[in-house]
């Protein structure tokens, strides 16, 4: 595990987590990760993270699961039902200790926990930021709609160019929209806690998943917010040059990246058909944009027969910028992270990714879940029975 030693840039700073999505549970990790200490609210009977999985040997348990071992890493957890009455008063109380709340302000909450009331929650507790992350803001025409990842790629342009121009759109495959919010989230929590040690007060932070996502984008959305036009779906997600995207190969995929329009001498070398170098869907970007079925015959043949190894070598040997299209049994071997430490080894054995950055004074910290529940009395400061009323959700 991560050295704990050295204190972390958030120490002493209390986050509270509302669970509420990934987006929201990994801006408050990467908060855990920074030497905050977080507690995360959550129902007594565990939210949707900790029922996802994946399992290990496939047997459903709260406090075992992937995606929680993926996301709540170093947090503490309390267990309280917060549309109650009771839940919202002792959430309201563990709130009113903190300098930071991180939420959506969609999540239904009883009257003591105005989520959806920005001014009230100031009112409530003036030293506490509270960030909410939601899927379009807590304004605008679409403010009040609910949206996952999927639906999101498709607001944000992403689906538009996914997929093959002749097929229906694809997802991404992992929930990209909660991620780069929950970045977004992240970096602005910093940004406020910075002014405020400043002498600039904030109560309010709205993150956007749409416009989080929006913004990472930089071919579809702002070509026609900037022109009016509509980009169309022959060729791949990276505008004017093709290929760029992920080809298959003998063992997998790689990512087939031309670094300009001059390369068709060196694909003819690649594909080992010199002759090729003057034909115009190879040699010249704009035939290889309009005829990209027809450079993908010329050149599929000859990908599918070697491995990703053996593509990977010829085209660094060329000056060609591919890469491995990784499995996660390729990224878990990979002797570059094994180099590097990347991976985590949890003291169940369990293996999660590292920090996502490297930071060499105040270094990020990796650390295992919290068992459902488990900090509900002593936070609280309550006695068994009434812990055990709070965990049935009956207080």
């Amino acid at each position: 595990m991560t050295d704990a030693s050295t204190p972390g840039a958030l120490e002493g700073i209390r986050v509270i987590e509302i669970a509420s999505g990934g987006a929201v549970a990994y801006a408050a990790q990467l908060l855990a990760q920074s030497g905050a200490e977080v507690i995360r609210i959550e129902p007594p009977g565990g939210d949707a993270i900790r029922r996802a999985g994946p399992f290990p040997d496939d047997e459903f348990t709260l406090d075992g699961g992937g995606l929680h071992r993926l996301l709540n890493g170093g947090k503490r957890s309390v267990a309280l039902d917060i549309t109650s009455e009771a839940g919202a008063r002792f959430a309201g109380k563990l709130v009113a200790t903190s300098q930071l709340v991180v939420a959506n302000w969609q999540t239904p909450a009883a009257s003591p926990l105005p989520l959806a009331d920005s001014e009230a929650m100031a009112e409530l507790f003036p030293d506490a930021i509270y960030v909410s992350i939601s899927p379009f803001g807590r304004t605008g025409p679409y403010a009040e709609r609910k949206a996952d990842s999927l639906i999101i790629e498709g607001a944000a342009g992403m689906s538009y160019v996914s997929g093959k121009p002749d097929r229906e759109p694809m997802a991404s495959g992992v929930e990209v929209a909660e991620y780069y919010a929950a970045a977004t989230g992240w970096i602005a929590a910093l940004a406020a806690l910075a002014d405020k040690e400043a002498g600039v007060e904030h109560h309010f932070v709205d993150v956007s998943m749409h416009e989080a996502l929006s913004a990472a984008d930089d071919h579809n959305l702002p070509v026609y917010i900037g022109t009016g036009a509509i980009r169309r779906r022959y060729y791949s997600r990276v505008l004017i040059i093709y290929p760029s995207d992920s080809l298959p190969v003998k063992d997998g995929y790689v990512a087939f990246v031309l670094a300009g329009f001059d390369v068709g001498g060196m694909i003819a070398e690649l594909i080992e058909e010199p002759e090729q170098a003057t034909n115009p869907i190879v040699a010249n970007g704009q035939e290889r944009l309009l005829n990209w079925q027809e450079f993908d015959e010329i050149v599929g043949p000859w990908m599918k027969s070697h491995t990703k190894a053996e593509v990977l070598q010829r085209s660094d040997e060329i000056g060609l910028a591919f890469a491995d299209v990784a499995t996660t049994e390729d990224l878990v071997s990979d002797p570059h992270l094994a180099e590097r430490d990347y991976w985590e080894t949890l003291p169940d054995g369990g293996i999660v990714p590292g920090p996502t950055v490297r930071f060499s004074e105040t270094p990020l910290r990796v650390a295992p879940p919290p068992d459902l529940g488990e900090g509900t009395a002593e936070l609280l400061e309550l006695d068994g029975p009434a812990a055990a009323l709070l965990w049935r959700g009956e207080a």
